[in-house]
Formats: C-alpha cells, sequence, structure tokens
C-alpha cells in the first residue's frame, strides 16, 4: 500500500481546516436564555396580564420572545395604557428553544400588555425583547403583573425572569438561527436533552443514535446552538479526509484523492448538513465509512496483502453498518450493497461465495450490540423500560413509516427522481429584515458535483456493459461496479417508500457521484494530453468552488439582498 507524503497530508489539512473555518462562521451561539417564566407560575388566574413599562411614549416595531419549551404559547399583545388597551397581535404556536418575532408596525405607546390564557398558554418563556423603530432593544423600567402590588415581591422576581438577559442576542436579529432551533433541530435536540436528562424521550420515529450524538455535544458545549450542532461540524470534517483516502486507494492515484476530496468539500448539501443539528450529517459519514472500509477489504484480497488484514477492514466496515442503522433503517440500503458486492470480489478472486461469513456474522451481532445500546438512555428514563419496550417501539416505529405517513404532504418534498437533477430544493430557514435584507438556508447539492455526476454515472454504466458484452469484465471495470452498485442501492430502493420523501435522503450516494466524476478524470489523466487533463481538471474545480462562493449566503444563512438571493433562483422548484 502506498504511504500517504506529507504534502497529501498538508493539502488534506487545508481542505479540513478550510471546512472548518467556513461551516464555523456563525454556527450559533454559546448561550441561550437560562431563566425561564411560565404564566402558570402565578396561581389561581385564568387570564395573566403581564405589563412592560417603558417610562415614555416609544415606537415599538416588532417583540422577540424566546420560547423555552415545546408547550403551547398563546397571548395577545396590547399597546395604549391601563383603561384604554388595544390590540397589537396575537400569538399562539408551539416551538422549542427558539426566538419567535411579532410585528406590532410602528405602535406609539408607553405601555405594553400581554394577556396570557393561563389554561392554554404552559409554555415557558425565556426572554422578551421590545425593538424600537432603529432596531435597538427597549429596555422597560418596569415589568409587573396588572393588579400587583409592590409589596408582592415573589411574582415580581418570576416575571423579572423575562428581561433578564438583553443582551443574550445582536439586534437586529437578522440571524435567528444561530440563537435558536430551525427545521426539525425542534424535534431532535428536544429529544437529545431529554436522553441527556433520562427523560421520556419526544422523538421516536427513528432509532436514537444521532440525537445521542446531539446530547454528547450539548454535554460538553451547554444547552445552546453550538453544543448542538459542533458534532455534526466535526463529521463532516472527518468525511474530507476518508473521502481522500477512497479516492486515492479506488484510483491509486494521490490526485484522483486530492480531486475527490476538493468536491466533497465544496458540495452545498455537506455544508449545509453539517450545521443542521439532526441524524442526516451521521448517516453521511457512517456511510462513507462503511464503503470506504469495504473497499480497502476488497483491495487487500486482490492484491494478496493478507487475510487477517483483510478480515479487520470488513469487520469495521459492518460495524460502520451498525452506527448507521442505529441512527436510521436506510442503513439496510447500504448493507444490500456490501453484501453484493462481497459476492462479486469473491467471484472475482475465485473465493467460496460464502468466504468470511463469520466475519459477517460477528460484525452483525456487534452491530446489534450498539443498536441495543444506543436505547439505554431511553430504558433508563422515566419510570424504566425493559427490552420488551425496546422492542415495541421496533414495531411503531415500523407502523409510522409504513402506515402513518402514507399520504401526508410538506410543501418542500420531493420525489426520489427528482433529486440527482435537483428539480427541487429542501428549504431549511428564511428571515426577513427591513431594508430588503434576508438571511435563507437551503439544502440542494453543488450543480458541478450533482448535474456533473449524472453523465459521469451513465457513460460508466454504458462502460462496464459494453466491455461486459465484448470481452468479459476486466480489471478496470470492477471500479464501475464499485461506484455503480452503492449508488443505485442507496437511490432506487427510495422508489418503493410510499411516505414523504426529501432531498436529503439523497447525500449519502452524492459521494458516488464525486467518484464518476473522479473516476474521468484519471481516465483523463492516463489518456489524454497532459494540456487537457489540466485544462480539464481546472475547469472542474474552479467551477465547483466559484458556485460554493456565489451560493455561500444561501447555504449558510448570511444576510444578503433579497434580489441578490433571488438572481440564484435558476430553476422554478428553488424556493429560498
Amino acid at each position: 500500500m502506498e504511504k500517504i507524503r506529507k504534502l497529501e497530508i498538508a493539502s488534506v489539512s487545508a481542505l479540513t481546516i478550510l471546512f472548518l473555518v467556513l461551516a464555523l462562521l456563525n454556527i450559533g451561539s454559546l448561550s441561550m436564555p437560562s431563566s425561564c417564566w411560565a404564566p402558570g407560575s402565578i396561581s389561581g388566574e385564568e387570564e395573566v396580564q403581564i405589563i412592560f413599562d417603558f417610562d415614555h411614549v416609544q415606537q415599538v416595531k416588532a417583540v422577540y420572545i424566546f420560547l423555552g419549551d415545546e408547550k403551547q404559547t398563546k397571548f395577545g399583545v396590547y399597546g395604549g395604557e391601563p383603561g384604554e388597551w388595544r390590540l397589537l397581535s396575537s400569538y399562539d404556536n408551539t416551538h422549542y428553544c427558539s426566538w419567535e418575532k411579532i410585528n406590532l408596525g410602528n405602535t406609539s405607546t408607553r405601555f405594553l400588555k400581554f394577556a396570557f390564557d393561563a389554561s392554554e398558554s404552559t409554555g415557558k418563556i425565556g426572554e422578551v425583547l421590545a425593538i424600537s423603530g432603529e432596531d435597538k432593544i427597549i429596555v422597560p423600567i418596569r415589568v409587573y403583573a396588572e393588579g400587583e402590588s409592590d409589596s408582592d415581591s415573589t411574582s415580581g422576581e418570576d416575571i423579572e425572569r423575562l428581561i433578564d438577559e438583553q443582551d443574550i442576542i445582536e439586534i437586529p436579529l437578522v440571524q435567528s438561527y444561530k440563537y435558536g432551533t430551525y427545521f426539525d433541530e425542534m424535534y431532535f435536540v428536544r429529544t437529545a436533552w431529554e436522553h441527556l436528562n433520562l427523560e421520556e424521550p419526544y422523538e421516536w420515529t427513528h432509532p436514537p443514535l444521532g440525537k445521542l450524538i446531539i446530547a454528547g455535544g450539548i454535554a460538553c458545549f451547554g444547552m445552546n446552538p453550538f453544543g448542538w450542532r459542533i458534532l455534526g461540524v466535526l463529521a463532516a470534517a472527518v468525511m474530507i479526509p476518508v473521502m481522500f483516502l477512497f479516492g486515492k486507494r479506488m484510483f491509486k492515484s494521490a490526485m484522483a484523492g486530492l480531486f475527490a476530496a476538493f468536491l466533497l468539500t465544496f458540495d452545498f448539501a455537506h455544508f449545509a448538513l453539517s450545521r443542521l443539528a439532526t441524524g442526516e450529517i451521521y448517516i453521511a459519514l457512517f456511510s462513507l465509512m462503511m464503503f470506504y472500509f469495504f473497499f480497502d477489504y476488497a483491495r487487500i484480497v486482490s492484491d494478496g496483502e493478507g487475510e487477517k488484514k483483510a478480515e479487520k477492514r470488513l469487520f469495521i466496515s459492518v460495524i460502520c453498518f451498525g452506527f448507521w442503522f442505529a441512527t436510521k433503517w436506510t442503513a439496510a440500503f447500504g448493507l444490500a450493497a456490501i453484501l453484493i458486492l462481497l459476492l462479486i470480489s469473491n467471484l472475482r478472486n475465485k473465493r467460496p461465495f460464502y468466504s468470511n461469513y463469520k466475519i459477517i456474522l460477528a460484525g452483525l451481532f456487534v452491530s446489534a450490540a450498539i443498536y441495543i445500546a444506543a436505547y439505554i438512555p431511553y430504558m433508563l428514563s422515566g419510570t424504566g423500560h425493559g427490552l420488551w419496550d425496546v422492542f415495541m417501539k421496533q414495531v411503531g416505529m415500523f407502523g409510522y413509516h409504513a402506515w402513518s405517513v402514507v399520504g401526508a404532504t410538506h410543501p418542500f418534498s420531493s420525489p426520489w427522481w427528482s433529486w440527482p437533477l435537483m428539480l427541487k430544493t429542501l428549504w431549511l430557514y428564511s428571515n426577513t429584515v427591513n431594508g430588503g435584507t434576508v438571511s435563507t438556508i437551503v439544502l440542494m447539492g453543488n450543480p458541478t458535483i450533482w448535474w456533473g455526476g449524472i453523465p459521469a454515472l451513465i457513460v460508466i454504466a454504458a462502460k462496464f456493459l459494453r466491455g461486459a458484452v465484448r470481452a468479459g469484465v476486466q480489471e478496470q471495470d470492477y471500479l464501475c461496479l464499485f461506484i455503480l452498485i452503492p449508488f443505485i442501492l442507496l437511490w432506487l430502493p427510495y422508489a418503493l417508500i410510499t411516505r414523504t420523501l426529501f432531498i436529503y435522503h439523497f447525500v449519502p450516494a452524492v459521494p458516488f457521484m464525486i467518484l464518476a466524476i473522479t473516476y474521468w478524470m484519471n481516465e483523463l489523466q492516463q489518456k489524454a494530453s497532459k494540456g487537457k487533463f489540466i485544462a480539464g481538471i481546472t475547469v472542474i474545480l474552479i467551477l465547483t468552488a466559484v458556485l460554493f462562493c456565489l451560493f455561500y449566503p444561501v447555504i449558510s444563512g448570511y444576510p444578503i439582498a433579497f434580489e441578490y438571493k433571488e438572481s440564484l433562483r435558476w430553476l422554478e422548484g428553488w424556493i429560498f
């Protein structure tokens, strides 16, 4: 096996560090409101009315309110003064650890009254910010419950929690995702926190490992956006050197490895998912590692480097499947690809088709142990759960995906066949402020990779079939199978799934589009002139990087002009 040279280490390290810098920029705050108040804390009242006194008449444009838990928050906002209130706006919703904006239309008032229905509004409120027309925080001189006497200090101290952390965020709040949850984070972060505190988990429709990893970040850095996202960024960063090793060993070329790692570094979906605290980025990592270690197994067997060495790679590959399966059941598609490739490898090397079955079984046994271990926090939660409860969770999970969500709709769902074409994007987040400035986050692929990967895969498939018909399968043609079979089995099975699907389901297949493009760059290097090769690889690398820079604001949430955002909507289905 060729050693990794210092220049290669430096190059991959540079790509990884660059990715980390870009992904960690504005990833999220290290702090959140920590003191909360709930309308039900004032007992014996059907309606709780909280009054903000600003000392004199102010122009109040909006109110930001931080919702600290998942329970319903319902209230009306009134302006004017005691005895002469007028309704300005109403709010009734449920969110988890997020800032919600309530527009008040530049109202001139000295007082704001928040009227809560104590029976329906049971959620915890971490902070309330009143915003002036100049986007400044208006700090009230006093916050009190209507009808409260000055001597009633107990409820007064509780109510003060609504304004005791006024400097927790930056105003204007353009990038609100930095200070709270967005998209499906509200489910995964909530469940991660519950696992961490051994409470009954809310999200159970997927196995727990993804939520447990998020909980690990929270345990290290606190219950804040940075804490629940940081491990996702690190997981995405680890994929870059793994991609380098995959490309290098598949094509026996360090340049091919660097080319593949470069494309992954600047893929939009890889970047956006790294900054979203859900399980998808961990699935992408486990998938890539599973296929990398399996390919290394097949390479070692083919090169005759030693049976024990090969068995270790195969065992690690199956364990990676276990981590993937403990995150999401879609790992079954990857395992099917591995078993087919194992059969092909055994036939290719004239080994019995059942060769290494003991290693496979041992790996599956460890995978089962990983899966069960992922449920230990659940078994310790609440009043405790046994293995039968864990089994019933699996039955419920299957029923949910097989029947409960069939026929459900979502405005940003997309059919499986449209994913490589990127006909429809997944809009994760949006926030607009005055002056036409918008912060938005969209999940989509880099057109160079996703669109360029389609013809690369088609030509690879045609090359393999042509070679198989004319002269039998040759050595180089096996590489085609190691690209095509994983890609097909990580994508086409979704055609059989009737539940709502999203473009992020396609992300584990993207590395094989990258390898398909790398395959042809490697062929170009070997068969074309040096000038054509340099021109071809330069065009692809520059186009990939330029498109990443061009789309960076809409995949990162960086504030931009509305007109700039609209100029990037090249297709009708690109909504963000």
